[in-house]
């Protein structure tokens, strides 16, 4: 009888512990998202239809600017969208890395009634040269590698794209306060 005691034991013991191996999906073993810069904020406006924002936003997009570029200027149902291109280069006389190149983000614009909400990602650089591209400001160490492009330099970069991510926002704000039949005309 005590044979059969302890090999009734022995299973319990085997099948319990063979349970806490089991395959169970934990959230550190779930794949984890890719956390990327996103820039939003939904801007309320006093009694405006969505089709009058969308003008609105359409305008924007089109409207040339001195500071940054626009392109690839898409319209689809109640959202515009388009890529904002920025200059950029070292500020020193001899730079460490020389980083010449463009910032490129991309600027969506979505319309409801009496409001819109922006948003800008995608925000990466690209070098002239290619040796130095960093690539999105959101990998730790940039595309072109810790070796090519010191921490320093890379913090600075980072701070020119948010720099100009500032200047896009407050630049579409005023766009969308202008009516979408002020058109500016050109000068010529």
């Amino acid at each position: 009888m005590k044979k059969y005691i302890k090999a009734l034991l022995i299973c319990f013991i085997v099948v319990f512990n063979f349970s806490g191996f089991s395959q169970e999906k934990t959230e550190e073993d779930a794949p984890k998202k890719k956390n990327e810069t996103k820039f939003s904020e939904v801007v309320n406006t006093d009694s405006l239809p969505a089709s009058e924002l969308l003008k609105r936003a359409v305008n924007w997009v089109k409207l040339e600017s001195n500071r940054y570029g626009k392109t690839s200027g898409i319209t689809t149902g109640s959202k515009a969208e388009c890529t904002a291109t920025f200059p950029v280069k070292p500020k020193d006389l001899n730079p460490e890395v020389d980083y010449t190149g463009k910032i490129t983000m991309k600027v969506t614009i979505e319309c409801k009634d009496n409001k819109y909400k922006y948003t800008v990602s995608n925000i990466k650089h690209v070098s002239t040269s290619g040796k130095t591209s960093a690539g999105s400001v959101d990998n730790k160490v940039p595309e072109c590698g810790s070796m090519a492009m010191g921490d320093i330099v890379w913090k600075k970069l980072k701070g020119a794209a948010f720099k100009g991510v500032g200047k896009v926002v407050e630049d579409l704000k005023e766009g969308m306060k202008l009516s979408s039949t002020e058109t500016q005309k050109e000068e010529w």
